[in-house]
């Protein structure tokens, strides 16, 4: 199988799994993300329901069952790209106890950055995307619990 043609194919714009192949648009997201929007804006589009689930998230501590029904909830409700929900989800399958899942994104990046950047594209990619969702969900909450000004020009 040829990779390349694999990882080029992008779907119509009109498809809902579009946000998978825009790497600007992995973290916390409606129509934009979270890097490039408003944290408030976005906050204002979250249903009561998800607000008060994300104030009580520790996201940097937290278990990774508990995390990996966080991010399928905010992938199918539209704010998570399914690169990073995939990733997140699968470290209830190695870790037991709390986890900082920015710190094993981290960890396993650093594990194959530069051993054959090509080999590993896809796996980096993913890495790359929980990386950003863990930061958008981090500012997010920060958010949602008053700990953050967002400021947006």
């Amino acid at each position: 199988m040829n990779m390349t043609s694999v990882l080029k194919a992008f779907p119509q714009s009109g498809n809902p799994w579009q946000l998978q192949t825009r790497r600007a648009s992995h973290c916390v997201l409606r129509d934009m993300a979270i890097t490039s929007g408003s944290v408030a804006e976005i906050a204002l589009t979250l249903s009561d329901t998800t607000k008060e689930r994300l104030r009580h998230v520790n996201i940097r501590s937290i278990d990774p069952l508990e995390l990996s029904q966080l991010t399928l909830m905010l992938h199918h409700e539209g704010y998570l790209a399914h690169e990073a929900c995939s990733e997140l989800g699968h470290y209830q399958v190695d870790y037991t106890g709390l986890i900082d899942p920015l710190r094993q994104a981290w960890s396993g990046l650093e594990s194959i950055r530069g051993v054959d950047d090509v080999k590993y594209a896809l796996a980096i990619r993913h890495y790359e995307t929980a990386i950003d969702a863990v930061l958008g969900i981090e500012r997010l909450t920060g958010y949602l619990n008053g700990r953050v000004v967002d400021v947006y020009a």
